[in-house]
């Protein structure tokens, strides 16, 4: 299939996806967090490394997205614009330069909903509400909640609702898995054994999550997503024009519920419902469970 786009063009979507690293040497890696520890990708893409370093001399940061698309960020006079070098077809080995005897699967495969993710954690992040009802990719520099488009399959929506019921973030690889960080009183009993077996590199990175990010949660694999890329809306804004329900405006105020005697001083509602504000749940509760700068 022809892609839409040619090395170096503008990228207009947002942007997100699984990060790696180049230099101008050709090497590609995986950095751990908030460190200078590499996982070395072999086999590494030659024609793309070449087409980024038309683009920036130097190599630098790289994302792959949900749907193969490899993005870069560079500056551009004041401001830091994103562009598009290719697409890629992320698999191979991460490879430890200290031993390469402990390399683990950028894809890991015959896994079932619930396991442990046995490999680096990564992806495109996406965000989302308790019962899955609403995704949506945060914008990191307007810090503005984008809806999700698409929407999961109902055995995802079961699978993330047991796991994380409050809601949370999510990752998409580029091969379409989705991985989500969880407690670990929400996993079966049998975890200890099955943490056990994972590699040796993997549960030193989760020790790193722990002591870097402060994140102690552990990484399972949720299941397979089948409409990739993911797409976005704009943001709601309180200037957006008033859409009322189409009964009008008397039965939309109706669907907000029994009204309740107020104090005419102070504007508090009489009774014992103020004990508890459901309309913010959604917003309030939602774990902040995936640092982006880990």
């Amino acid at each position: 299939m022809t892609s839409r786009h040619e090395s170096g063009d503008r990228w207009t979507e947002h942007y997100r996806g699984y990060r790696l690293r180049t230099n101008p040497d050709g090497d590609v890696w995986w950095q751990a967090y908030q460190g200078t520890d590499r996982l070395y990708l072999e086999p590494a893409p030659e024609d793309l490394v070449e087409s980024l370093l038309e683009l920036k001399r130097l190599g630098g940061r790289i994302r792959i997205t949900e749907g193969n698309d490899v993005l870069t960020r560079a500056e551009e006079g004041d401001e830091y614009e994103t562009y598009w070098i290719g697409s890629f077809d992320l698999k191979g080995e991460l490879i430890p330069p200290e031993d390469p005897d402990f390399s683990v699967p950028v894809q890991p495969d015959d896994l079932e909903p619930g396991d442990f993710w046995p490999s680096v954690y990564d992806g495109a992040k996406y965000s989302f509400g308790p019962g899955v009802e609403r995704i949506w990719w945060d914008n990191p520099q307007t810090h503005k909640r984008h809806p999700v488009q698409e929407s999961l399959s109902q055995e995802l929506v079961t699978t993330l609702s047991r796991y994380k019921p409050q809601g949370g973030s999510l990752r998409v690889t580029p091969w379409n898995d989705i991985l989500t960080l969880v407690d670990l009183d929400k996993l079966p009993s049998q975890t200890k054994t099955e943490f056990d077996s994972l590699p040796r590199v993997v549960k030193n990175l989760i020790a790193l999550r722990r002591d870097r990010g402060g994140v102690q949660k552990l990484p399972i694999y949720a299941g397979q997503v089948d409409d990739t890329p993911f797409s976005i809306d704009d943001p709601p804004s309180l200037t957006d024009p008033f859409e009322q329900e189409s009964g009008g405006v008397d039965s939309w105020l109706d669907s907000l519920g029994e009204t309740s005697q107020t104090d005419v001083d102070n504007h508090t509602v009489s009774g014992s419902e103020i004990e508890s504000d459901p309309g913010n749940e959604h917003d309030t509760d939602i774990p902040d469970d995936d640092p982006v700068d880990w």
